[in-house]
């Protein structure tokens, strides 16, 4: 990023990039635990499947916290990094993230589901790594470093997911036959999907963010 005077005059409050770092922590945690959950599924008993749920569960409850913290502190600070609007934008779409994949985590423990296919467990590892972009995303953006490289992987991860998407479902309808395993099934891979296009969706914000700046 270019110098810019006002910054030099004016220095703005950066915390709000440390409550994103924290939001992005958070995320990674729950979405390790996801990934542990979905590789064991199979091999858990139901109480352990409720231990692993209420642990994303924890998860969430902390994201709301730092979503909070953030919203309070945007109603106290004079000069925010970047656009008010903007900063309010990343948080609530980091904790959307968060969000999905709790409510993911809830719905295999209603439907009752003990099988996953691979190609959940290839979701789960795409949804650690485009966590941890998102979280090398944060810090260097905070440190005003050239982070087109992060973005292009996030994007290119993004890219990943719908292929795997609709190669996913296209093999649950050649080898699945019972239509109420289909169903649920679709509905994991909707919600996996969606939860990798709301971590990108972060990138395309901050690339906003950077063109506004100039």
């Amino acid at each position: 990023m270019k110098f810019n005077l006002l910054d030099f005059l004016l220095p703005r409050e950066t915390k709000f990039f440390d409550f994103f770092i924290e939001q992005a922590d958070i995320l990674i945690e729950a979405a390790n635990i996801f990934k542990n959950l979905s590789i064991n599924i199979s091999k858990f008993e139901e109480s352990e499947i409720k231990i692993e749920v209420n642990r994303i569960k924890e998860m969430e409850i902390k994201g709301d916290i730092v979503e909070s913290k953030i919203i309070k502190e945007l109603n106290q600070t004079f000069i925010t990094p970047f656009d008010r609007e903007d900063i309010h934008h990343m948080a609530i779409t980091i904790d959307k993230s968060l969000d999905i994949l709790t409510s993911l985590s809830n719905k295999i423990e209603i439907y009752g589901i003990k099988n996953l296919p691979k190609n959940v467990i290839n979701f789960s590892n795409l949804i650690v790594t485009i966590s941890q972009d998102l979280r090398k995303l944060i810090d260097e953006f905070k440190k005003k470093s050239n982070i087109d490289y992060i973005l292009n992987n996030m994007h290119n991860l993004e890219n990943k997911a719908d292929y795997l998407f609709y190669l996913s479902v296209g093999e649950l309808f050649k080898q699945v036959t019972d239509p109420i395993e289909i169903i649920k099934l679709k509905e994991v891979y909707e919600y996996l999907e969606k939860i990798v296009d709301k971590i990108d969706s972060v990138g395309k914000i901050v690339r906003r963010i950077l063109i506004k700046q100039g």
